[in-house]
């Protein structure tokens, strides 16, 4: 009786299986006019008048902002929009900022896991349910952006500075190479720089203090150093220590005191929260469960615990082979540093607060470096050829249901953006808006339930604002401090940030009339029991305002500033 066996080899399989995922992952990005995220929306809005004020002196928008000079490690995502933005419309331009990292992340942590054995590409399947993690859904694109240069700048280091043997010219190219890496890893995002910094750290000293001699990826010994009057045998710990630090420091050098002062800055007045309890033993248990079951991927309701559950499965089941490989003495390199970086990142996720140093919604993105750090140590052992198939085919399988199921609920979630995007019909180039949004709305026009703790309307606006060339007045970027622009004194027409609604204020100010339209979003409630805020609201929109427009399912109204009536002489 004949054996089954695949009509292809494994790598032709591997290779088309990924090729398949990475097509499939950027359907939700280009099925709709735009992806919804909580941030997106500003963050387009915020480099589009970036990009108007710096080819324009005598842009509108110089009145209502002006720059943030300062180098803030925040800045990647506001470049890369404002670049493409000279070339193609917005919704195109953020289309590739998005391609850029839907297709990146994957694509980066291949070339990450082939760094330590070209074998271990498979394990880049694993990245795929990464992609659409609640921090994407926030809309946070410069942390994104900040995941695949740090999976590059891991990946280069294994290639250029952990074999012992590169060439002295070729070294001195990749360490100016790795600083650049390192650069744009500082300017996407302080808390992945830091992770690099540590990660990269760890892997130096592992390498100094206990060169990888071990087995070669055909099972063969091969030394990892050149013994001899230059080799580590007669050059002394020292030496050693500063040939593996010393890449790492030069990388990091010219950022790390940026990085340094930034801290400083946001520790000073005003610039970080009231420090936060220590965590109690509950807290720390339940956030342990939350990390074991991939938290940062939950933010569609309790239908998808089933397929985080899958993910876990697997994830598993390559970690104790990976263990097992390492207990027989059969790895490839050690993994240590690794670990140990996985523990560092997990133990400042159970730890740590939720906002730190200006920055919000810490732990889930410290979950998500932690998953990347075990992606590393993943590929340090070997694996069987049915070992391969089964975690490639299940992963596989599991990152397209997946995605099947988080396919289904943006197609609803997005019949709410066309309707908040129906207003733009109705707004007048060249105007201002202040949009206000009355309630945390879940249930869509196609009448089924978005079921999110993500409000991703929170700045909905700055799409109509782009589309239609207004100045959108509810632009909270200008508020924090850390992005390209600031509001000018007097310009910001909402306070109260953490309520719901903002505290909206349409008196006309000194050289800041008020403004043409206000956007409503969510059904108001004009009953006593309403927010104060919406009364409040309500009572200047009546005063001043008349509507102009309302959307077939009452979720959005739009008023339009009403003259002063001519005085009677």
């Amino acid at each position: 009786m004949r054996s089954f066996s695949f009509p292809w080899s494994f790598e032709r399989l591997e290779r088309g299986l990924f090729a398949t995922l990475l097509g499939l992952h950027l359907v939700p990005v280009w099925a709709f006019r735009y992806f919804a995220t909580a941030d997106g929306p500003a963050h387009l809005y915020n480099a589009w008048v970036l990009k108007a004020m710096l080819l324009d002196p005598d842009s509108r928008f110089h009145a209502l902002f002006r720059f943030n000079l300062n180098p803030e490690p925040n800045y990647l995502s506001h470049a890369l929009l404002a670049g493409l933005l000279t070339m193609l419309p917005p919704w195109l331009a953020e289309k590739a900022v998005l391609t850029l990292y839907v297709a990146g992340l994957p694509l980066a942590v291949r070339y990450l896991v082939r760094g330590w054995q070209p074998a271990a590409g498979f394990l880049a399947v694993l990245a795929f349910p990464l992609v659409y993690s609640a921090v994407l859904q926030f809309g946070f694109y410069n942390f994104c952006l900040s995941l695949v240069l740090l999976a590059l700048v891991l990946g280069y280091w294994k290639r250029h500075f952990a074999p012992p043997s590169t060439p002295p010219a070729g070294r001195r190219r990749a360490q100016w190479r790795l600083m650049g890496l390192v650069s744009g890893l500082y300017l996407a995002h302080p808390l992945a720089y830091l992770t690099g910094g540590l990660l990269l750290g760890l892997l130096s000293l592992e390498q100094a203090l206990k060169p990888p001699a071990g087995r070669g990826l055909n099972g063969a010994s091969e030394p990892s150093e050149p013994i001899g009057p230059t080799g580590p045998g007669r050059s002394g710990l020292g030496r050693r220590l500063l040939a593996a630090l010393g890449p790492v420091a030069w990388a990091f050098g010219p950022t790390l005191p940026l990085l340094g002062w930034y801290l400083w800055r946001q520790g000073g007045a005003g610039g970080a929260a009231a420090p936060a309890a220590a965590a109690s033993l509950p807290q720390v248990a339940e956030r342990l469960h939350d990390w074991l079951t991939l938290e940062p991927l939950r933010y569609m309701g309790q239908a998808e615990g089933s397929y985080r559950l899958m993910l876990t499965a697997w994830l598993l089941a390559a970690l104790l082979y990976a263990a097992w490989q390492h207990s027989r003495g059969r790895a490839l390199a050690p993994a240590g540093a690794w670990a140990l970086g996985v523990l560092l990142l997990g133990l400042g996720y159970t730890i740590l607060p939720e906002s730190l140093a200006g920055g919000s919604i810490i732990r889930p993105r410290l979950a998500l470096l932690s998953y990347l750090a075990l992606l590393g140590a993943l590929a340090t052992v070997p694996y069987s050829a049915a070992m391969r198939r089964a975690l490639l085919l299940a992963g596989s399988v599991v990152a397209t249901v997946f995605l099947g199921f988080r396919f289904g609920r943006y197609q609803t979630l997005h019949t709410g953006l066309d309707e908040y995007r129906s207003a733009a019909a109705h707004l007048r180039p060249g105007r201002t808006l202040v949009p206000l949004r009355l309630a945390h709305v879940t249930h869509m026009p196609n009448g089924r339930e978005y079921g999110s703790y993500i409000d991703v309307f929170a700045h909905a606006a700055g799409y109509l604002a782009v589309e239609r060339d207004l100045s959108c007045l509810e632009n909270y970027e200008a508020r924090v401090g850390y992005f390209p622009l600031r509001w000018r004194p007097g310009q910001d027409r909402l306070s109260q940030p953490d309520s719901l609604p903002n505290r909206l204020d349409l008196a006309p100010r000194p050289a800041a009339p008020a403004p043409d339209y206000v956007l409503l979003w969510g059904a108001p409630d004009t009953a006593r029991r309403a927010p104060a805020n919406t009364r409040y609201a309500l009572r200047q929109l009546a005063e001043a305002y008349r509507p102009i427009y309302r959307s077939p399912t009452g979720l959005v109204l739009l008023y339009e500033h009403r003259p002063p009536a001519p005085s009677a002489r």
